[in-house]
């Protein structure tokens, strides 16, 4: 059985650990609440750019003596940028915890030369240009910022090219003391974890980091009003069709979002789901899934579907008509039963690696303060009834979404000014 650990060193910055004993590695996480949904439009995108920074090293270190010391321990390590978190984080060996905790206190306060600022921003411009370009084109962040139609949930990751270019190191530099400081993080292990041992080095390495005179950094409210609806775009680029769907559910409890998560998982898992069947498997569509993604509160249906232009329009009406009869109640037991087999088993085969582990447990730490345990999880799992996803249903329709599709214009129509560029 894993043990679990919590405690705040001195300046409150968060310590959190699933010890296992018999685990030959740990992987471990700096959790900073700092993500697009604390972006006002000036700064969109500050966040993301920032995460690439921090890699360009601190006052003692450059990019170089970063990688080099990483590699020379055999330590895998990465970032991410979300809507409410950026996550640096690593697997290693045990022996090269405190080697890996020093570069990372250290990078985490970046030296921001300015060829590095300059450098990079251009790699983050390539970077928004590229998802512009790729399939389906920014769709998916253009609907989230209509579906969430001015709450902050819906900024962008990446920003835009014109609030990246514009970004100053000023603005990066009061970022960082804000949003960086201590009281904003949390320090998470997984795996072979001594947790009196990781406390020591939080506190050695990160101790002397100081909270400014600002307040935490909070979340704004879910208390927006969505756009619904569908809409079309061209993409002279497009050669399929794409189709995008987005509904929020507002859960705010554990056993919620796993009913949410069973609801996804029975209609649009990527194997074996209702999707997959009517779309994949019957050679209508090259790609259908819907899934969930849970925020601080509440969270979202997200349904993706890819196919031949001149199917679109029935593949829509096909997915419609599943939403409605799961909304009806035609669920079956059957269809619970394998969901929930499916799950459980993608849970606790995760849960053996602590660098699966490690975004599970401190992401659930960083958006609601609470811990549960892989056996809590496959047991919550294999208690939901269907009258309990009946009731999801019921007070967050499916069809209660926005829909976004895009795909190549119509002959003659391609001299019209396409939706968007």
């Amino acid at each position: 059985m894993p043990h679990f650990f919590h405690t705040q060193i001195s300046n409150h910055l968060e310590v959190l650990a699933e010890s296992h004993a018999r685990a030959k590695s740990v992987s471990v996480g700096f959790f900073v609440r700092s993500g697009a949904r604390f972006e006002a439009p000036a700064v969109s995108g500050i966040s993301h750019f920032l995460e690439h920074l921090v890699f360009k090293g601190s006052r003692t270190r450059s990019a170089q003596d970063v990688n080099r010391e990483f590699d020379a321990m055999g330590i895998s390590f990465n970032a991410c940028t979300m809507e409410e978190t950026t996550i640096f984080y690593a697997t290693l060996l045990p022996e090269f915890l405190e080697p890996c905790l020093e570069i990372y206190a250290d990078i985490l306060r970046p030296e921001l030369r300015e060829e590095d600022f300059r450098s990079e921003k251009e790699v983050v411009l390539e970077e928004i240009g590229m998802y512009e370009n790729e399939p389906p084109f920014c769709l998916d962040d253009r609907l989230r910022q209509a579906f969430f139609n001015g709450h902050p949930l819906g900024n962008p990751v990446l920003g835009s090219v014109q609030s990246v270019r514009s970004l100053t190191r000023r603005q990066v530099k009061k970022w960082i003391r804000e949003k960086y400081a201590p009281r904003n993080i949390q320090l998470c292990a997984c795996g072979k974890v001594d947790f009196d041992e990781l406390v020591r080095l939080a506190q050695k390495y990160c101790g002397k980091w100081e909270n400014g005179s600002e307040k935490p950094t909070v979340c704004v409210p879910c208390d927006f009003k969505p756009s619904l609806g569908n809409r079309k775009f061209y993409r002279s680029q497009a050669t399929q069709e794409y189709v995008l769907g987005t509904s929020f559910a507002g859960v705010s409890t554990f056993r919620q979002m796993l009913t949410a998560r069973l609801l996804a998982s029975i209609l649009g898992d990527d194997a074996g789901s209702r999707l997959y069947w009517e779309f994949v498997d019957s050679g209508r569509a090259e790609h259908a899934v819907l899934s969930f993604t849970k925020y601080s509160e509440g969270g979202c249906f997200n349904s993706s579907l890819a196919c031949e232009p001149e199917d679109a329009r029935k593949n829509r009406a096909r997915l419609k008509k599943i939403f409605r009869g799961a909304q009806a109640g035609d669920i079956s037991e059957a269809e619970l039963s394998l969901a929930k087999n499916r799950l459980a088993t993608s849970c606790v085969l995760g849960s053996e690696r602590g660098g699966n582990r490690i975004f599970t447990v401190g992401g659930d730490w960083m958006a609601s303060h609470e811990y549960h345990p892989i056996e809590e999880e496959v047991e919550t799992l294999r208690s939901i009834t269907l009258e309990e996803i009946g009731a999801l249903l019921e007070a967050f329709p499916l069809t209660d979404a926005l829909t976004f599709s895009v795909g190549p214009s119509k002959k003659r129509e391609a001299d019209k000014k396409p939706a968007f560029v």
